[in-house]
């Protein structure tokens, strides 16, 4: 009778450790930040980069643009 006593003295007493010791676990989630300037600066410096070259561009009729590259050819053929 006393082992049995001593036996379930033993085992609430590890179901009640159980129960006091629990591990909690935690997912942290963090914010992303993400970086766009580089990508802003760099879209901006094409941008200024090729400006003229597209002024140039508008100014030039379709019709122009076909008569210069006749020309070219024309004169790549000769050579």
């Amino acid at each position: 009778m006393n082992r049995s006593i001593v036996a379930t003295l033993v085992l609430g007493g590890g179901i009640l450790s159980g129960c006091m010791f629990q591990t909690k676990h935690e997912i942290e989630v963090k914010p992303m930040h993400i970086t766009i300037d580089v990508n802003v600066k760099i879209q901006e410096e094409l941008k200024e980069k090729f400006k003229k070259t597209d002024e140039v561009s508008k100014e030039i009729s379709d019709k122009e643009a076909e008569d210069a590259l006749n020309r070219y050819l024309e004169s790549q053929k000769i050579n």
